[in-house]
């Protein structure tokens, strides 16, 4: 099989990084951290959410999903890593690869549907009531999972470079739109209607939701996106054996970050032992 077409960092990792493992060591270190922690906090957000005797919300359908994607991730790592470091096995690499994009592909986008459905519902109440039906919830995941498998099939036999256009594209449009439904909801929420001082207490919800996803990508799948323009500025080594692992791990975090924030929001986990506190434990709750 050419290298070309086995993941790219598994391949950079055996030709030139053998002498240099650092990198890679840090990034198996996060994503065994995300599997520990992602794993049982997905499968509880599932249970929970598949238990509910009432319908789910918009945004809860897409928390399911993120939830599944997200627990099929953790399932992945250990495979993953034990083939890098012992069975070196193509079509392993392959099928984890495929995998481990579910992570960066479906996961960004899943996050941008909950920022869309808030969006619709501050700015647009009236339309979003329209299309508050099931059929409109499974159908956008449906378009949602499609996209997921198309491009995680592309980015599994793509080579590196032209993965990395892909990538960033598709990270830099979902950002823009982001970026988007919080300025207009942002904007929503300065408008007081007379005589009103307070905000409404779902309107400033929805933009804790928004801004708090906002944050997440951010932290997660920007800083790998941003390095890969300065890539001529740095030695070959440094920049695929220490660079981009530690910028890649960064991808894996919000696995378990989503699903213990849901959890704390709806009472199953304390606020004390989530990673952040306040209006972040708040942003992810289920909305009607």
């Amino acid at each position: 099989m050419d290298s070309n077409n086995t993941t790219a960092l598994s391949t950079s990792f055996k030709l030139e990084c053998r002498d240099h493992p650092a990198g890679f060591v840090f990034w198996s270190a996060i994503e065994i951290l995300t599997a520990i922690l992602g794993l049982p906090a997905n499968v509880t957000v599932l249970w929970i959410l598949l238990r509910k005797e009432s319908a789910l919300s918009s945004s809860e359908v897409f928390i399911l999903n993120l939830a599944v994607m997200d627990a099929l991730f953790c399932l992945n790592t250990p495979v993953d890593i034990f083939n890098d470091y012992f069975m070196d096995n193509p079509i392993v690499y392959l099928v984890t690869h495929f995998v481990y994009n579910f992570n960066v592909i479906g996961g960004p986008l899943f996050l941008c549907c909950i920022c869309m459905e808030r969006y619709m519902a501050v700015v647009h109440p009236v339309t979003y009531l329209g299309f508050k039906s099931l059929t409109y919830r499974v159908l956008c995941s449906a378009v949602a999972w499609a996209v997921t498998v198309a491009l995680s099939i592309y980015l599994s036999i793509a080579t590196f470079e032209l993965s990395t256009y892909v990538v960033s594209g598709y990270m830099s449009a979902l950002f823009i739109v982001m970026i988007f439904c919080s300025i207009s909801i942002l904007r929503v929420l300065r408008r007081s209607a007379p005589g009103r001082d307070e905000i409404h207490p779902m309107k400033k919800k929805a933009f804790q939701m928004v801004f708090t996803i906002l944050m997440i990508f951010l932290v997660s799948y920007f800083p790998a996106i941003a390095m890969f323009p300065f890539e001529s500025y740095f030695n070959r080594i440094i920049f695929q054996c220490y660079i981009l692992p530690v910028c890649f791990s960064f991808f894996t975090p919000s696995s378990f970050i989503q699903p213990l924030l849901h959890l704390s929001n709806v009472g199953a986990l304390s606020c004390v032992q989530c990673p952040c506190n306040g209006a972040c434990c708040i942003a992810l709750s289920p909305t009607p």
